[in-house]
């Protein structure tokens, strides 16, 4: 659980086997290919095309496969179970490569989409104008002859509700103009307004302070009844083009096949040429550099020997001015709480991982956060419904499996806390409230306390973790006076804080030695704090300095009240939303118990995804501030090893036919 320790690697093999030794690379999956340091020379000359040139056709694949996956068939469960994984020998890749242009298919595609498209939104242009009209169906006027020299025909759609209140005024203050209500419909009112080309601009912002809206049809012919009719005539002819063009679509979409297995033949063509392109050369050799774990060393050693006679290659650890990619190496149990660690951001190659480090508390967090032993079991149900059925990879799984057991932990701290479904614990049968430690609704205090108590040994633990990464650096004047005086001086000022600031009680022999015991640890880091310094005014002053990180401690220390806030927050909500269903449980007709089963539902599944996030992020934040700033830096570089990485499809091997 920690770090794995990295090797820098160097091979050196003839130009010969150049292309051998760059697939041999790419399928062992082990080595992460940098560029070669500390030599000069040439870059590295490409063979064959460039970089641009198969990104490019791969894009035309993939922007092919995206258009003709909407229109292919698809299969069924049991027909994708039964036809397994698409497979390609390399002369079979070279034939799709000879037998298909990319940019032939994306431009068919594209010419396929645009026809779709235009044809899509003719029709939905078509319909708004007969949506529109539709209001004016029994008007008799061709549109194109609504204005003449001496006056003009506007048509006017308004709100029912304000048209009744504002035309009567509208039609005193114009009264040269004529106006008339086609039809009231829907809450509107269509209205023609037949007025003299003086004195328009008045009449149309008073129709617009009412809600009015001004229809305006330019390039449409004929009554709006004809339009009508031969708009939905017109319809028929856009669905079919429409129709024909996703017709030509699917059967273009039986290639999809070829395309997919192409997209990964361009996609490793693609890597191999960028990693080419980080060769040293010679004429007739070409050095390869990269990371490697030690863990991988021995089975690349026996992969190499295996297959090639003429390749040379040494190890070494990395130099004190190299920073080594990190790869975390955690058991199954710790694993999933990298997905914390990384989105921080991953260790340097000197530090300690915080993975194992920080599991447990941030499990224990955001199950203190959640606190409802209902929530934690349907979380951790949902969690483990995605894990099994879908089979989700990379950080998505990590989340998952972490929601898993953080909905394990939450359902355990529920029943020790009663928090079942908001349910007051009075309702619990009585060998379900044996269980109950702390009522937080309840002692609020006892849970702050409890807060207090974790928060002050996360911190803590930080702190060791950083004096114990001193010792093992020889540092050791520094891991006790810096870190392991700090930690005693918090531990003893403890009690003090308890009885004075939160107003517990505490033994008196425990006040009597704790204070002493803060004296003493106070004049000690008085007298050291300013130790490195060079005068002895700066050493006063640094000694004084130092104690102003008691007033960060005790604010990291409040930090932890969170706890209390989140999981005090999840069962009022809970609570809430079972008095609300209460409340209408009593309506007539059954109608109260459709309505508190919708609110029950509704209400706690509220609850619980806001919560699951709250709980999620402040827990993180704990981990971030209070716990990473104790020992943590971070900065280091994903290790990404050069590996296959086919999406679609896998390579069969000529000689055994078999898939590789």
């Amino acid at each position: 659980m920690a770090i794995s320790r990295m090797l820098k690697i160097q091979l050196f093999a003839h130009n010969s086997i150049k292309e051998e030794v760059k697939r041999f690379l790419r399928e062992l999956g082990v080595v992460e290919v940098t560029a070669v340091s500390g030599v000069g020379g040439d870059s590295m000359v490409m063979d064959g095309e460039e970089v641009p040139d198969i990104l490019e056709k791969k894009e035309q694949i993939e922007n092919s496969i995206s258009f003709l996956e909407r229109f292919a068939e698809k299969p069924s469960f049991f027909e994708k179970l039964s036809r397994g994984p698409l497979t390609a020998s390399d002369d079979e890749l070279e034939e799709l490569d000879r037998e298909i242009s990319p940019v032939g298919i994306w431009g068919e595609s594209g010419k396929i989409d645009d026809r779709i498209r235009s044809s899509k939104e003719e029709l939905s242009k078509s319909k708004e104008i007969v949506s529109s009209l539709q209001g004016w169906r029994g008007l008799e006027v061709s549109l194109e002859a609504l204005s003449t020299q001496k006056y003009e025909l506007q048509m006017w759609t308004l709100p029912e509700k304000q048209a009744a209140a504002g035309l009567e005024d509208i039609y005193g203050k114009f009264e040269l103009c004529h106006f008339e209500s086609c039809l009231v419909e829907d809450g509107k009112v269509h209205l023609a307004v037949i007025l003299p080309g003086a004195g328009q601009n008045d009449l149309t912002e008073a129709l617009k302070e009412i809600g009015g809206f001004h229809n305006i049809y330019r390039g449409v012919e004929g009554t709006p009844a004809q339009v009508i009719e031969n708009e939905k005539l017109h319809w028929d002819l856009l669905e079919r083009k429409i129709r024909e063009a996703e017709a030509e679509a699917g059967e273009l979409a039986g290639i999809l096949d070829k395309l997919y297995i192409l997209s990964d033949y361009y996609g490793e063509k693609l890597g191999l040429t960028e990693i080419e392109s980080k060769f040293y050369h010679t004429a007739s050799t070409s050095l390869i550099e990269g990371w490697i774990r030690a863990l991988d060393k021995k089975k690349l050693e026996k992969s190499i020997s295996s297959n090639f006679d003429d390749i040379e290659f040494a190890f070494r650890e990395p130099l004190d001015d190299e920073e080594p990619p990190i790869h975390l190496d955690n058991n199954a149990a710790t694993r999933p709480s990298e997905f914390v660690t990384t989105l921080y951001g991953r260790p340097v190659y000197s530090e300690v991982d915080p993975t194992p480090l920080l599991a447990p508390f941030f499990i224990l967090f955001f199950a203190m956060c959640l606190s409802d032993a209902g929530y934690g079991i349907i979380l951790a149900a949902l969690a483990a419904f995605i894990i099994l059925k879908f089979k989700p990879s990379g950080g998505f799984a990590l989340l998952m499996k972490l929601l898993f057991a953080g909905g394990i932990v939450t359902a355990i701290v529920g029943v020790l806390s009663g928090g079942i479904f908001g349910i007051g614990p009075e309702s619990f049968p009585p060998f379900m409230r044996q269980f109950i430690l702390v009522n937080p609704l309840k002692e609020p205090m006892k849970m702050l306390n409890i807060s207090f108590v974790m928060g002050l040994v996360h911190m803590l633990f930080g702190m060791g973790v950083k004096m114990t990464a001193k010792i093992k650096e020889g540092m050791i004047a520094d891991a006790l006076l810096d870190n392991l005086c700090w930690i005693i001086f918090l531990i003893v000022l403890a009690p003090l804080g308890y009885s004075v600031i939160l107003g517990g009680y505490v033994p008196d022999v425990v006040m009597w030695w704790s204070k002493r015991a803060a004296l003493v640890f106070v004049f000690i880091i008085f007298i050291t704090g300013g130790r490195k310094k060079k005068s002895i005014i700066n050493k006063v002053l640094g000694g004084l300095v130092g104690f102003y990180d008691v007033v960060g401690y005790f604010g990291d220390v409040l930090s932890y009240a969170r706890l209390l806030a989140l999981g005090l927050a999840t069962s009022a909500i809970a609570i809430a939303v079972n008095d609300i269903a209460k409340m209408v449980i009593g309506m007539p007709y059954y109608a109260g118990y459709l309505a508190a089963i919708l609110i029950l539902l509704g209400g706690h599944t509220f609850n619980l995804a806001v919560n699951t996030l709250g709980g999620f992020v402040h827990s993180a934040r704990l981990q971030y501030l209070e716990f990473f700033s104790k020992f943590f830096t971070g900065g280091g570089k994903e290790f990404k090893p050069f590996r296959n990485e086919r999406h679609y499809s896998i390579i069969k091997n000529q000689n055994s036919d078999k898939s590789v």
